[in-house]
């Protein structure tokens, strides 16, 4: 049967219109291996018994995120059996967790750390055991008492992919791929800048003394690490611009403790960022190589006078882990709660972030509760809201004090968005949702990058006014980054901004240092807002 399409406002009755956000994640196979990640595919993925659906999301393949005070427990008996209840239910799924030699400790608390799985026996299958599967049935066999259990999720940067990048989230427009570069020909350009080089011909900003306290605020970048670039070297003596901690990419390199194999990345042992090469044989630097170099530059711009912490989270393709990224928190935590003046962190900068297999905030307990350990010290955390142009909740950004339903979210925590280069418009990439409570330019930053030159040449290179000419006659080199400066896009750098911003708030407030810090935090933020309002971002 068939009838008639109604004419005018012939719509009434009929179904309304739907806002979905996209619920796939796409990554090449060939950044899964190097990662060790599976992608969780909704239409085959376990359920619970209560039927729960979940939304696809990235997570390593052999782990399970465990809380700290109960990885003793499943380390094996004399006899190389495991009685503890846990390993006794995976049992059942044909699997078991095996902590490694260095996890045998007796620290207490629900932290989470990647435990080992594997198969039960010796016995050939036709696949490794799947987390997802194994934290289904620990879900549906104990409820809320594994609570703190998790898959070990792919934390990615929030900058745009840099030309060649291997990442794709599955944005679609029309039909079509979005394109995140400037296109010509019809397609849609969402940004501009991919660390493209630029020449900056204006002067370092002058970098003034510290706080009233006699401190310079510290703000934490977590990210890819640090870069050598000129600016850095210009501070007094004993005053850096840039901090690392070898302390710490100790411990993270531990952490990672998995001998990589040809395809797979070595532990970040190491602060500085390097130029890594993901097709050796051409020479052609890793699509997020500089990245912490970038950020750190944008949080120098907008407060010369703080310090910069910069941690070794991120590989040069803009991947880390969830397990990774709860060490740096906790470790920064631990910082702050040592009571030592040159231990403090006022800021912590998080240009990254994760879809988990949940879009209610609450269940992300890991990264929550870590977060919320350094906002109840007074520290301030600043994370990247995303760049897949979807309301889908980006984590950590979407624990964030915002309006609607995310107004119980944590005050001191700032989910951020990234505007066009005027302020006055909204970055087409950018994600957005009511727990997005700061807006900052984000698209066309010029920054600081380290002083490279890959080996990709320009699409054109003659000799000057024929073979007479002293000079090469070129067009642009994409990764002849001599210049120390680029310009590139995303909510990742949007970010620095605003933490910029907060850090100058603090140096700016006379009353710095003599109230807790929990006031001084929330102090920063009124008077960032008001900043971001003269500005027009807000």
């Amino acid at each position: 049967m068939t009838s008639a399409y109604p004419n005018g406002n012939g719509s009434q009755g009929r179904e309304p219109k739907r806002s979905l956000f996209p619920d796939a994640i796409a990554i090449p196979p060939e950044v899964l291996a190097r990662h060790r990640a599976l992608i969780l595919d909704p239409a085959v993925a376990a359920r619970t018994k209560r039927g729960d659906r979940p939304f696809s999301t990235v997570y390593r393949a052999d782990t399970l995120l465990v809380p700290v005070g109960e990885v003793q427990s499943l380390v094996p008996g004399p006899d190389g059996v495991s009685r503890n209840e846990i390993n006794q239910e995976l049992a059942k799924v044909g699997a078991q967790l095996v902590p490694g030699p260095e996890q045998n400790t007796d620290e207490r608390g629900t932290r989470g750390v990647p435990v080992p799985l594997v198969r039960l026996t010796d016995e050939v299958a036709d696949q490794a055991p799947d987390p997802w599967t194994a934290l289904v049935a620990l879900r549906d066999r104990f409820g809320d008492r594994v609570r703190h259990f998790g898959l070990d999720h792919l934390v990615m940067c929030s900058s745009v992919a840099v030309e060649g990048a291997p990442v794709s989230h599955g944005g679609m427009v029309g039909g079509t791929p979005v394109s995140h570069g400037g296109s010509v020909g019809g397609s849609v350009a969402l940004h501009t800048g991919s660390r493209n080089p630029v020449a900056m011909l204006m002067a370092q900003p002058p970098r003034p003394g510290p706080m009233a306290d006699g401190r310079r605020p510290v703000v934490a970048v977590l990210d890819t690490g640090i870069g050598p670039h000129p600016w850095w070297s210009k501070h007094a003596p004993g005053d850096p611009i840039i901090e690392v901690s070898q302390e710490f990419q100790n411990l993270l390199a531990l952490h990672e403790a998995v001998p990589p194999g040809p395809t797979e990345l070595a532990p970040l042992f190491d602060p500085e960022d390097v130029p890594n090469e993901i097709q050796p044989l051409l020479g052609l630097i890793d699509s997020h190589a500089g990245h912490g170099t970038f950020v750190a530059g944008l949080v120098h711009q907008m407060c010369p006078a703080a310090k910069i912490l910069s941690l070794r989270v991120l590989h040069t393709d803009g991947f880390s882990t969830e397990g990774s990224l709860l060490l740096a928190l906790h470790w920064l935590a631990e910082r702050v709660e040592s009571g030592d003046p040159a231990q403090m962190v006022d800021i912590v900068s998080l240009s990254l972030g994760f879809y988990p297999e949940t879009t209610d905030p609450e269940k992300v307990v890991q990264v929550r509760d870590a977060v919320e350990r350094l906002t109840n010290l007074g520290v301030l955390v600043v994370a990247a809201g995303g760049n897949d142009a979807t309301t889908r909740p980006f984590m950590p950004a979407a624990f964030g004090h915002g309006t609607g339903t995310a107004t119980s979210g944590i005050e001191l925590l700032s989910g951020i968005g990234a505007r066009n280069a005027p302020g006055l418009t909204t970055a087409a990439f950018s994600n957005w949702g009511d727990w997005i409570s700061r807006w900052a330019p984000g698209d066309a930053l010029v920054s600081t990058v380290p002083t490279w030159d890959g080996a990709a040449l320009a699409g054109l290179r003659l000799p000057d006014g024929g073979i007479l000419g002293g000079r090469l006659r070129s067009a642009p080199d994409p990764d002849d980054l001599r210049s120390g400066f680029a310009v590139w896009a995303g909510t990742s750098f949007a970010t620095p901004v605003v933490s910029g911003l907060l850090a100058q708030a603090m140096v700016d407030d006379p009353a710095a240092g003599k109230t807790d810090t929990v006031s001084r935090a929330k102090q920063a933020l009124i008077a960032t807002d008001a900043e971001l309002a003269r500005r027009c971002w807000q």
